[in-house]
């Protein structure tokens, strides 16, 4: 199986959920990391989230931008700068994740649609 994994550009729109200020952004995006960029992603992730304990949102957060930053192979967009972590909002690196889990796992509307018509109805409590 031969696994193309040559970058693609994808829009991403959001709009920032303490500042409501709207984001917009090309990004040319790889696929999928080597085993080696993993491994580098997770020291990096390790690096970001030293000393924080308790808040699993930001550890969550700052791991995504980990991934992001090896994933993210060019971008055209003013905000997206120091890898993502200057912007106050988080709302716009998730949409750059869920563009790249897209890319992962492509489904098809009609694929959606034919899942959906093969999954029986819920049963209801008597």
């Amino acid at each position: 199986m031969n696994v193309n994994n040559e970058p693609v550009w994808v829009d991403v729109e959001a709009v920032g959920e303490f500042t409501k200020q709207k984001y917009f952004g090309k990004f040319s995006i790889k696929p999928y990391l080597t085993n080696g960029e993993r491994a580098d992603v997770a020291r990096l992730a390790q690096m970001y989230c030293r000393g924080i304990t308790d808040d699993i949102d930001q550890k969550t957060f700052l791991t995504t931008l980990a991934f992001l930053k090896f994933h993210i192979v060019e971008a055209d967009a003013d905000w997206w700068t120091n890898g993502g972590l200057d912007p106050l909002d988080q709302s716009p690196c998730f949409a750059i994740a869920v563009k790249v889990r897209e890319l992962q796992d492509p489904v098809k509307p009609e694929e959606k649609s034919a899942e959906a018509e093969a999954k029986p109805a819920p049963k209801k409590k008597s």
